[in-house]
Formats: structure tokens, C-alpha cells, sequence
């Protein structure tokens, strides 16, 4: 059922991009392992490259709209086992990041925002294990029942999620623009329990050192946290197939999420610079989550919710705002159950996966089985990130979307060639040739290349020093078991006389 409007497609992948969570997340991290990154510049530079990636899914998600995505445009294209190994290793991400935000929102974003509020409470400014979990597997239970209820729900509930969100965001960058570089060291100085003078004399006897010129090396390298929190925004093929005027919805939500999201990252990277200072934002960041939090002794850390209390403004207001960093996670959640859900679906089409998954509810249209199942896999992610220290890897999950993204990639710059009669149908840009090249294969391989540089960086970095043996071994274990997963089920098919070459051959049908 083609349920969805335009903002509706739109909204879904915008939320994915999650901007108050990932300039949460880049702000936390590029300060500690590369301090004279500039990510102002990071953000500009890698925008374009992103672009291409969306650019790939765009042409896609015009020429064939289905559910699924890229595992129906791959297996159809250049090979069904590329297309699964792929599609499942991205789902592995979507569903591991809805079990990661869920406890990074109650270990990290809810204890800032409470320090905000002047909210003393343990079970929120330090909850235990147990209570984590509890709190994570009744929100895994509600969305599971919201997914269920169908997507007109679902876009009910995330435009209202939008609004709040974002009127917390506006006015946060507002504080910022508005408000001196003056008024912070003030308000620092008067409300921090530190000076800003002690803070960056800490940093320095600790070994940190932002100043000088523009550190290029470090600023390249910081574009892989870039590219890690702009991905979301082409996601709207995954669910092409419940979306009204699908070659132009899709257009103003790919394009559209990536204008405005990379509009958001560079707009609020500048004003935090502007507002906290690049030095003293990289020192503190140091002092409190870096080489020198061992001598950090403030009652919060310095995310940027956190940070919110020293803007200029009303204390409810600024309450308001940090709390708006923590819902933002519970506004993007559906968009991850969505993709979840439908590509388990898209394999349970092509049998693959149980057929039972394939049944849609009559009343609600939508995959119950396959949304339960769903909420089943997010309640085993939640336990193995909140006691098995899953959420420790996530850092190097990035090297799993780029293999991914590079075979979807390469997959599309093939296309004109592999199946001409699908290229016939691209969006007009796509269709014109330079030097006898397709521009899609131009724009294909321009994406695959930047994300080898991602996977070059993450290996060859450490992505902040966090690579090792067994995070990769971690991050890969889901990818692995896809390709076990994969071999069985088509030895268990060929045994039951069935020929899945078949099914690929033909792209199934809206």
C-alpha cells in the first residue's frame, strides 16, 4: 500500500541522519583523536563524496521500487549473493544502532540532559545494567507495537516527533548565534565549577594541543565520523514501495535529507566553534573524555547536551533543549524498524527467509511476523550492547556500510551494460555519457572510491584508536553469518527441488 506522502519518505530518512545525536557523536570523538582537525572543513569536504553514494541510491530507488532496497537492486544486477551479503550487513548496522542509541541515550544523553534540569537522581544520572535493559526492552516493545499498528501511525508519530525535535534544535542554534563567545567563558566560569583558563592549562599539562594552523591530515581523516553520520539520508529505497509518486518522492527525500542535513552539521559545527571556542571545545572534550579524563572531576562530561546549561537563556528553555538531544533517538527509532522490516521481507519474497514473513495484516498492512521478529533481534542486540559491550565495536561497524555501500556501487556502475533496459528507465541526469562513460557509472565508482578511503582510514587509524583484532572480528561476526546463512539456505532450497537462480532472474513485482 503506497502510504506514504513526500514529507512522510522524507522525514523517515532525515531521522535516520539523526543530527543531534551525530554532532553529538563527531563532537566527542574528532577532538579526542585528531584535535587540529578542523570539522567544519571535514563536514565540507566529505559532503560531496557523500552526495554520489546518495546520488547511486537515488537512481536506484527510481528504476526499481521495491522493499528491500539494495538487496533487490543487487541480486537483480550483478549477483544475488553480493546482494544479500550486503543488505544483511547493513541491517546488522540499522537494528545494532537501535540498540546502541538506546543505551547511549540512558547512559550518556539522559544523564546530560538531567544535569541541565538539576535532576539528582541516580536511576537517571548513573542507571545500572538491569535498569537499562529494563528501560530498553519497554521501548523495544513499544515500537514494535507501534510498527505493527502500520505506517500511517508510524508518520503520525514521527511528525510530531519532528516538531519537537526540531524546535528544540532551531533554538539551540539560535542560543549559539546569538549569544558571545564572552558570555560562555562567563557563564563557565561562574556555573562549570572550573575556570576556562584552568581548563585549557589542564589540557596542556596533559600533553593536549590544538593551536597553530589547520592540522589537513587529521582534518581528512575526520571525515569518516562524516560520512558515518550522514548515512541514513538515501535510505528512502527501502521502503520505495509504500511511497506515493515514487520517482519524485524519492528525489526531494534523498536530495532534500542530504541538503538539509549537511546545512545542520556544518551550520551547528561552525556556531559550537564559534560560541565555545575551537581550542577550549577541543581541551574539554580532552580533559573530560580523552587523555585526560582520569583528572576530570566536574558533575557531567562534556557532551554537547550538556553543555546546553551554559547558553544564553531561561533555565526551562535550555531544560527544553537538552531534553530534545534525547528524544531525537526515540524519533529516528521507527525508521530503523522500518528497514528492519522490510528487507526481511524482500528475503522472505525471494525465499530466503521464512514465508510466513511475507503475510501482511489485511487491517494494519503491514509484515506483523516480520516486525515481531524484528523486535525479537533488537532485544538480543540490546543485551548483548548493554552486558556484552556491543556498543564497544560500533566505531568499527563503519568498515561493514562501506564494504556494503562499495558493492551497491559498483553494482549501479554496471548497470547500463548488465541490464540496459533498466537504465533506459534512470532519472535523466543519470542517462548522458562522458567520454563514452554513463554519468551513474562516473558517479558509481566516484562513491565506491570514497568509501575505500573510509575503510583505508578505519584501518589504518585505528578510527581513533579503537581498532584491534577482536573489534573487527566483532563488527564483521554478523556479515560472516550472513554468508553461512546465505550457502544453507540455498543447499536447503536446491534440496527441496526448488531453483532460486530463477527467482533472481525476475525483479518481483509492487
Amino acid at each position: 500500500m503506497r502510504e506514504l506522502s513526500a514529507f512522510d519518505a522524507f522525514n523517515l530518512v532525515f531521522s535516520a541522519v539523526l543530527i543531534p545525536v551525530g554532532i553529538t557523536e563527531v563532537m566527542a570523538f574528532a577532538p579526542t583523536f585528531w584535535p587540529h582537525a578542523n570539522l567544519l572543513l571535514s563536514f565540507l569536504l566529505a559532503t560531496p563524496l557523500v552526495a554520489t553514494c546518495g546520488l547511486v541510491y537515488l537512481y536506484y530507488t527510481v528504476i526499481m521500487p521495491r522493499s528491500g532496497g539494495d538487496y533487490v537492486w543487487v541480486s537483480r544486477t550483478l549477483n544475488p549473493f553480493l546482494g544479500f551479503f550486503a543488505n544483511f550487513s547493513l541491517t546488522f548496522v540499522f537494528l545494532t544502532w537501535i540498540a546502541f542509541n538506546f543505551t547511549y541515550m540512558l547512559s550518556v544523553m539522559g544523564p546530560a540532559a538531567a544535569y541541565v534540569a538539576g535532576i539528582h537522581s541516580s536511576f537517571i544520572t548513573s542507571p545500572s545494567k538491569g535498569e537499562i535493559m529494563i528501560i530498553a526492552t519497554i521501548l523495544t516493545a513499544i515500537f514494535t507495537a507501534v510498527m505493527v499498528l502500520g505506517v500511517r501511525v508510524v508518520a503520525r508519530y514521527m511528525f510530531v516527533a519532528f516538531v519537537v525535535v526540531w524546535v528544540g534544535m532551531i533554538i539551540w542554534l539560535i542560543a549559539m548565534a546569538v549569544g558571545s563567545h564572552g558570555h560562555f567563558v562567563h557563564s563557565w566560569n561562574t556555573h562549570s565549577g572550573t575556570t576556562y583558563g584552568a581548563v585549557l592549562a589542564q589540557a596542556s599539562h596533559q600533553g593536549f594541543s590544538a593551536a597553530g594552523a589547520i592540522g589537513w591530515g587529521a582534518t581528512l581523516f575526520a571525515m569518516i565520523y562524516c560520512f558515518q553520520v550522514y548515512t541514513g539520508f538515501q535510505w528512502t529505497g527501502y521502503f520505495a514501495g509504500e511511497i506515493r509518486n515514487v520517482r519524485r518522492t524519492a528525489t526531494t527525500s534523498i536530495l532534500g535529507a542530504l541538503l538539509i542535513s549537511a546545512i545542520g552539521y556544518v551550520l551547528a559545527t561552525a556556531l559550537i566553534y564559534k560560541y565555545f571556542g575551537f581550542n577550549f571545545f577541543g581541551a574539554v572534550v580532552f580533559n573530560g573524555l580523552g587523555g585526560g579524563s582520569a583528572h576530570w572531576t566536574l558533575p557531567f562530561l562534556p557532551y554537547l547536551p550538556a553543555l546546553v546549561n551554559f547558553l544564553p537563556g531561561p533555565s526551562w528553555l535550555l531544560t527544553f533543549v537538552a531534553l530534545c538531544f534525547v528524544l531525537a533517538i526515540i524519533w529516528w527509532t521507527p525508521t530503523g524498524f522500518m528497514m528492519g522490516t522490510r528487507n526481511m521481507f524482500a528475503w522472505s519474497f525471494d525465499r530466503l527467509a521464512p514465508e510466513k514473513l511475507t503475510q501482511v495484516s489485511d487491517r494494519f498492512h503491514t509484515p506483523v511476523i516480520a516486525t515481531i521478529t524484528i523486535g525479537c533481534v533488537v532485544e538480543l542486540l540490546n543485551y548483548l550492547t548493554v552486558y556484552q559491550g556491543l556498543g564497544n565495536y560500533l566505531l568499527n561497524v563503519i568498515a561493514v556500510m562501506g564494504v556494503a555501500f562499495i558493492i551497491v556501487s559498483i553494482s549501479a556502475a554496471v548497470v547500463p551494460w548488465r541490464r540496459p533496459q533498466m537504465h533506459a528507465q534512470a532519472p535523466g541526469w543519470a542517462k548522458p555519457k562522458l567520454l563514452g562513460v554513463p554519468v551513474i557509472t562516473i558517479v558509481a565508482a566516484i562513491s565506491a572510491i570514497s568509501w575505500g578511503f573510509v575503510i583505508w582510514v578505519a584501518f589504518h587509524t585505528g578510527f581513533g584508536g579503537s581498532f584491534g583484532f577482536k573489534p573487527m572480528i566483532e563488527a564483521f561476526t554478523a556479515p560472516l553469518l550472513g554468508i553461512v546463512y546465505y550457502i544453507g539456505v540455498r543447499l536447503y532450497r536446491r534440496h527441496q527441488g526448488m531453483q532460486l537462480s530463477q527467482t533472481f532472474a525476475e525483479i518481483p513485482p509492487e
